[in-house]
């Protein structure tokens, strides 16, 4: 997931994440960063201080309607 105010910047952050093997997902302006910083907490905390341990992976998922 990435957000941006630059188009140029966001194809560049699109081509690295999906050279990295992700699919990139355009979340929109960067005024939507202030949402992904607590999911990436949350996700660190489920990881590192959960019960199950760090091998854990999440993934968006849209469903027809």
């Amino acid at each position: 997931m990435y957000c941006g105010d630059n188009a140029k910047a966001k194809k560049v952050a699109a081509q690295l994440i999906s050279d990295a093997g992700f699919e990139p997902i355009d979340a929109g302006p960067l005024r939507i960063a202030r949402y992904t910083e607590p999911f990436t907490l949350l996700i660190g905390q489920l990881a590192y201080e959960g019960d199950r341990g760090p091998a854990m992976a999440y993934r968006f998922e849209w469903f027809s309607v």
